[in-house]
């Protein structure tokens, strides 16, 4: 790490932590440093010639970027500079509110992370913010139709102020008491402004020497104004959002409990809740609180000797029968906020005090810090009102954010009382809503209940039970349902190592009772993975689109949502498997794809992803097994029907076999090296077919090939890097469930294209896109071809692009001018490949076709398939 610094010549204040990972990691460092010294000198540039509404805009956008793709890849004197560079932009008298935006969604980037900069780094003012903002919110010429503001600019100037006010001096807090006290009238809409400036300006995370000047000068004056006034007025809840954030930094500092009963009393009756038969409020207006604010608030009031945890538990036990599934009304919005937010405030604190790196910022004194009876506590106190609240309407999901967090805390609480609901809501075929909420809640604690061996053991055991169990929710009459149980079963599928290991009983001897039943277990994987491949079998069957209404080439939503489901779990399966039972999984996929012939549509579609998916998890095996026969299925069709390539409407089982055939090829490319041959003649065969659909079909073919073989990717995505197939003596699977990741030693695996993949592709290119190029080259009025032919070669030609693009030269042509600047507007460029294509493909002709023709070009162009 010293040798890397003393290379790059700083210490990078935060890197993406993803670009070490990437093949060419070693060349990253070189052209960052190239790029941020361009950018730098640009920007100063820009600001010395005044031209910061072209290139001070073009630039902010390529430091934007920047950010985006090596993080903040610079030294910490740098990111002040750059910090000051952008706020002196921001607040710059007049400048355009376009611009200010711009340059505002920067600066946040570059303040987000508070514990790279402490106060001592930097100081911002105020006084030009509050200027800004006041000329914004407050404009008198917004009303009359004599100046408009880009949207959410108002937003965006106070999540801006949010992020600053940490840097602000330690005389701030009283200059803006001098400022803005004298607007503080109770009955004078000017209260609610200086409000609105006191929520929003005042710095609360002083460190504690300073308090004298912050919070202290104005706390108690503030508590008085807000317990004066009952009648809920609309500057409230500006006063509950500071409160709120006062209590969060300064966790420690404060005693609340004097304040405890009023603060409770205030939030219960701000949520408007109806008390008895009929809805009678007295005094009370629409206005509530923020419930993250309140939240907030009362998870900061915790810990130490606080008595808050008890009104929580009266709190929720007011609160349950409000939750019932029964019992609807305006208040279920807010209680649901409700419901999510405390787990979720509560871990987040939990965090800062147990795992958080240490930083610059206040730390929370040891005798206020949770203790694991206050975790308890907490956990039981919302157990009753989510298990309740999980079978409402709408309460499965924030039901299962909720248990997702306690579960994290608390699982041998959490999981057994989940179960408990689980299993009779399996068996029982007649309450599918119910069945829904369950699966929900059992995904979203499915990491804590396999992880937390030594809290709750018994949580691996329910597994393969569940696992099974879920497999009649693959139903094609219930939609919501299969989507449901694709969703279980891809989150098990992908924490747990599909492996045998019930030999492991007769092999090793340091197991315990407990691991020895789990590895006895483990002999049902194989054949739960061949009846859910049965069932998927059974859904794609009952999937085919025979007659339809409208137009037939796209999915309706509900069948494109299932493709993707039934694709992602199917590989999240297969991946997870060990080869004995992914050899058995795709012998049974062999049959049925080679035995069976759908429509193309939706049923073909859908077959064709499960093909995708083995290839995609064991390339070599699946290749060897399918290339050959939907080649050879295609090749003798096509040479027994000599008008096929004529035929507007082909026959379903030479599609069935074209399409699989497309998605089996987007796998790792070198694996398609020994069949290069029998590609190369499928496509050049099925290019020119005269049906939409075949040669759409074809096309794709062509791309995903060219991808194959061109492109940077990883090859394996199991939860472990290392193989699942070793000896039991060596490694043992179950110990594995559910191990999270370390990104220090992740062991990725990329596909870099070889000499000889590029060869290939070059001789794909040269037969397929030289002629099409020639063609449409020597078109002129004398020399016309059909619409639906020159369509056809334009389809080919951008189905070459998408393929190879990445490795075919930059498109090089005369630039025009549009805007005068002195200082140079170029883009900068990322290093991603470390080949080119020997011989590019007639560049220019390209160009010249693409000209020529672009009014066709953009009719065939899907722009949101090709970024895809």
């Amino acid at each position: 790490m010293e040798n890397r610094q003393a290379n790059l010549g700083f210490a990078p204040q935060k890197e993406s932590v993803y670009n070490k990972l990437l093949p060419y990691a070693d060349k990253i460092d070189e052209e960052s440093l190239k790029i941020f010294a361009e950018i730098k000198e640009k920007l100063a540039l820009s600001v010395a010639l005044r031209d910061v509404k072209i290139s001070g805009s073009h630039w902010v956008g390529q430091l934007t970027r920047y950010i985006k793709l090596y993080g903040m890849k610079f030294s910490k004197e740098d990111h002040v500079l750059l910090i000051k560079y952008l706020f002196e932009l921001v607040v710059m008298p007049d400048l355009e509110l376009s611009l200010v935006q711009k340059f505002a969604h920067q600066l946040i980037l570059l303040l987000k992370k508070k514990f790279l900069l402490s106060r001592e780094d930097l100081k911002l003012p105020w006084k030009p913010l509050y200027k800004l903002v006041e000329s914004v919110a407050y404009s008198p010429y917004e009303n009359h139709g004599l100046q408009l503001f880009p949207p959410n600019v108002e937003s965006v100037l106070k999540s801006l102020i949010t992020h600053c006010r940490t840097y602000f001096t330690s005389e701030s807090t009283q200059e803006m008491l001098d400022e803005w006290r004298p607007l503080l009238c109770p009955f004078d809409v000017t209260n609610i402004k200086a409000l609105h400036y006191f929520e929003f300006f005042l710095p609360t995370s002083l460190p504690p020497p300073l308090h004298d000047k912050g919070f202290k000068l104005w706390f108690q004056e503030f508590w008085n104004m807000w317990d004066s006034y009952h009648n809920s007025p609309t500057w409230e809840s500006s006063l509950v959002n500071l409160f709120a954030r006062l209590a969060h930094d300064t966790i420690g500092y404060i005693d609340w409990s004097p304040y405890l009963l009023k603060i409770f009393n205030r939030f219960l009756r701000s949520l408007n809740l109806p008390v008895g038969t009929q809805s009678v409020q007295v005094g009370r207006s629409t206005h509530t609180y923020d419930i993250n604010s309140i939240v907030l608030w009362i998870v900061s009031m915790l810990g130490g000797k606080s008595k808050a945890q008890d009104h929580v538990d009266e709190l929720f036990k007011i609160l349950q029968t409000f939750y019932h599934p029964s019992n609807l009304g305006r208040w279920n919005i807010k209680l649901s906020g409700l419901l999510m937010s405390f787990p979720k405030l509560f871990v987040r604190r939990l965090h800062r005090e147990r795992y958080k790196k240490p930083s610059w910022e206040t730390p929370i004194p040891d005798s206020h810090k949770l203790s694991e009876d206050d975790i308890t506590r907490f956990v039981e106190s919302m157990k009753p009102v989510i298990f309740v609240s999980m079978f409402s309407r709408f309460g499965s999901q924030d039901s299962a954010v909720a248990l997702r967090h306690l579960s994290n805390m608390r699982p041998e609480l959490v999981v057994p009382v989940l179960l408990e609901h689980m299993y009779p809501a399996m068996e029982n075929l007649t309450e599918p809503h119910r069945l829904i909420a369950c699966m929900n809640c059992i995904v979203a604690v499915a990491r804590p209940m396999l992880r937390s061996v030594k809290w709750y053991p018994e949580g691996r055991s329910h597994v393969l039970g569940l696992l099974n169990l879920s497999l009649p929710g693959i139903d094609p009459n219930d939609f919501k349902k299969c989507l449901v149980t694709f969703q279980m079963i891809s989150t098990f599928a992908s924490l747990v190592p599909i492996v045998d290991c019930s030999d492991a009983v007769h092999v090793r001897d340091d197991l315990s009772e407990y691991e020895k039943e789990l590895c006895s277990a483990t002999a049902q994987f194989e054949e739960f993975v061949l009846v859910f491949l049965d069932r998927i079998f059974a859904l794609i069957e009952n999937s085919a689109q025979e007659h339809v209404h409208g137009n037939i080439t796209k999915l309706n939503p509900e069948q494109s949502m299932l493709e993707v489901g039934l694709a992602s779990t199917f590989t999240s399966v297969l991946q997870q498997c060990s080869n004995p039972i992914f050899e058995a999984a795709l012998n049974r996929l062999h049959v049925f794809v080679t035995g069976r012939v759908y429509e193309t549509r939706v049923g073909g579609r859908f077959a064709a992803n499960l093909c995708r998916a083995a290839a995609k998890v064991k390339p070599e095996a699946t290749i060897n097994k399918f290339l050959p026969h939907f080649c050879s299925n295609i090749k003798h069709h096509i040479e027994t029907h000599e008008d096929i390539i004529k035929e507007e409407h082909l026959d379903d089982s030479f599609l069935w076999n074209l399409i699989m055939l497309s998605q089996v090829v987007r796998c790792n490319g070198k694996v398609l090296l020994p069949h290069k041959d029998q590609l190369l003649e499928v496509i050049t065969m099925t290019l020119h077919l005269k049906c939409i659909q075949g040669y759409e079909l074809a096309g794709q073919l062509l791309r995903f090939t060219l991808r194959a073989l061109t492109l940077h990717y990883p090859l394996d995505y199991k939860n472990i890097s290392e193989s699942f197939d070793r000896p039991f003596e060596e490694y043992l699977a179950i110990r594995d469930w559910a191990k999270p990741g370390d990104i220090d030693d992740l062991g990725m695996v990329w596909h870099e294209p070889s000499s000889e993949e590029i060869n290939f592709a070059n001789e794909i290119m040269s037969n397929v896109l030289g002629p099409e190029l020639s063609v449409v080259k020597s078109l002129s009025d004398d020399n016309q071809i059909d619409r639906e032919e020159l369509l056809q070669r334009l389809t080919v030609i951008l189905e070459c692009l998408l393929g190879a693009g990445s490795l075919l030269p930059v498109w090089k042509d005369t630039s025009y001018k549009l805007i005068d600047s002195q200082v140079p507007l170029s883009r900068f460029k990322c290093f991603s490949s470390s080949y080119s294509l020997v011989h590019p493909p007639t560049i220019d002709q390209v160009e010249h076709s693409c000209k020529q023709h672009a009014s066709q070009w953009f009719y065939r162009f899907d722009f949101d398939q090709a970024h895809t």
